[in-house]
């Protein structure tokens, strides 16, 4: 494939995955809708009509700590959903080696957790605006008192969330290079083209079930919406978003559920997301198909989880972890018998 088709094609993939991320917020809203008995929004309401209708609302400059960095970090973290994107595709798999590796999608996904720490720590208002009440959780005027904004609630939980609560998941993540005796993504995925798909082999299935559960504590769903409070206007930073930069952070939270499964596709079934023209190519219309059923059995898992407190989340982490680990230590021992 020569450098120009490379390129078309890495932009159809583009386009044709960014179309796919708006339709899958209203297709979990839809299917938590019906598992509930419920009709539920339009399939192009929570992703596509809410995108652009934030782009149309009026900007304002919010209340927080370096304003113009702050609404900027919507727009990181869709670049940074991107790069992840565009390092599962083949042709920049085999043109950056080593640089596409496990490795760089853990810390891609790092980047992504950290960045919503930072907007938590740069918000200072409930919505957009100063309110007319003291916009305070914590401290008073007198000399020396430690004060805290609502906001910063979900940035202490957010903090939490980064150092141990997606653990399970990066574990996971490594099943897959244990059996495949590598960290770089090309030759997991050729592995898997000659051997079979992850999935189907005991080590697989384990990494796919904590796979499923890391992802719902990353993408913060049901029962671990850790960051939001049961009430909107303490449910963290997102509230002071307006205008495009809500519409941006709409757009990279559904990319990044998107994204997701086409790890998944790509770690556990060995087809990574790319579009091409070549005759019984599903490399795309695997990760889409993986895409829709687990936004539906996130939705499903939303429409009966209670949310978690700290109480039911630490065991929780504690005890897929654990699992993983079993998942990890069963790999290695098929590796080395096999």
């Amino acid at each position: 494939m020569d450098l120009l088709t490379a390129i078309i094609y890495i932009v159809v993939t583009f386009i044709i995955g960014g179309f796919v991320a708006l339709w899958l917020p209203g297709i979990e809203k839809k299917s938590e809708a019906r598992v509930q008995q419920r009709l539920g929004p339009q399939l192009t309401s929570p992703g596509i009509y809410t995108t652009l209708k934030f782009f149309y609302k009026k900007a304002l400059k919010p209340n927080a700590v370096m304003p113009g960095l702050y609404n900027a970090l919507p727009v990181i973290t869709l670049i940074v959903v991107a790069a992840l994107f565009l390092i599962l595709m083949p042709p920049v798999m085999v043109a950056w080696g080593p640089f596409a590796s496990i490795v760089a999608v853990v810390g891609l996904l790092k980047v992504e957790e950290v960045l919503y720490l930072f907007m938590s720590s740069f918000s200072q208002s409930l919505m957009s605006k100063t309110m007319p009440f003291p916009d305070q959780s914590k401290g008073g005027k007198h000399l020396d008192a430690k004060q805290s904004f609502l906001e910063t609630i979900s940035a202490s939980r957010s903090l939490k969330l980064i150092s141990y609560g997606s653990l399970p998941f990066y574990i996971a993540l490594f099943i897959p290079v244990i059996m495949a005796g590598s960290i770089d993504l090309v030759e997991i995925v050729k592995f898997q083209q000659v051997n079979g798909a992850f999935l189907f082999t005991l080590p697989g299935i384990i990494g796919s079930i904590v796979f499923f559960i890391g992802l719902l504590i990353i993408l913060n769903a049901n029962p671990f919406a850790y960051l939001k409070g049961p009430s909107d206007v303490i449910q963290g930073p997102i509230m002071e978003y307006m205008s495009k930069s809500r519409a941006v952070y709409t757009m990279a939270h559904a990319s990044l559920i998107f994204v997701g499964a086409c790890i998944y596709s790509t770690l556990f079934l060995g087809m990574p997301p790319f579009f091409s023209l070549a005759p019984l190519n599903l490399s795309i219309v695997i990760p889409i198909i993986c895409s829709i059923i687990i936004t539906m059995a996130i939705a499903v898992t939303s429409a009966f989880a209670p949310l978690f407190t700290n109480r039911e989340f630490y065991p929780t982490v504690i005890a897929t972890s654990m699992i993983a680990v079993v998942g990890v230590i069963t790999a290695c021992l098929t590796t080395i018998i096999l």
